[in-house]
């Protein structure tokens, strides 16, 4: 999976406002096939992550954020915030020290401080480290309002 920043090159002219930006953690596949991204499917954590076509990223690298923008939907943490309680709540809930109901979650809130905290692990019982990496990265990324997206057809980015 890739990070990618992008900032709006023709901000708004009212100077009150700030240039547009977006965050993207991307991987490549297809809508039948989700690439690195996969294990989500099926699950509440698919909610958060976007099939955008391969040639509205491609005018975001051009310059042109307005087609994506309209294909990412809703802001990450909203999307990290419809992960259910059973496949969100953190699995070290009974042997943390740190652990509080609702923030060690995807998605949560407290004081401010968006969580949860970096020592947060998926309920995955029994799953491999790899997998658990994947779901850590993802919510993570929405932690930093970062969209999960999946990259699919042909791309025509000459840069």
């Amino acid at each position: 999976m890739r990070q990618i920043n992008f900032t709006d090159p023709n901000p708004p002219r009212d100077r009150r406002k700030d240039p547009e930006k977006v965050k993207l953690l991307t991987t490549e596949g297809t809508a039948d096939d989700w690439g690195e991204l996969e294990p989500l499917r099926g699950t509440t954590w698919a909610d958060g992550v976007r099939v955008v076509p391969a040639t509205e990223l491609d005018h975001a690298l051009h310059g042109r954020l307005h087609p994506l923008l309209s294909a990412l939907g809703r802001e990450p943490r909203a999307s990290a915030r419809r992960v259910s309680d059973k496949e969100g709540i953190c699995q070290l809930q009974d042997i943390c020290p740190t652990y509080q109901e609702g923030y060690c979650r995807p998605g949560s809130l407290l004081k401010k401080k968006q969580g949860p905290p970096e020592c947060y692990e998926a309920p995955l019982n029994n799953a491999p480290p790899e997998l658990r990496q994947l779901f850590y990265e993802v919510v993570m990324a929405w932690r930093e309002n970062r969209h999960t997206i999946v990259v699919v057809g042909e791309r025509f980015n000459l840069g």
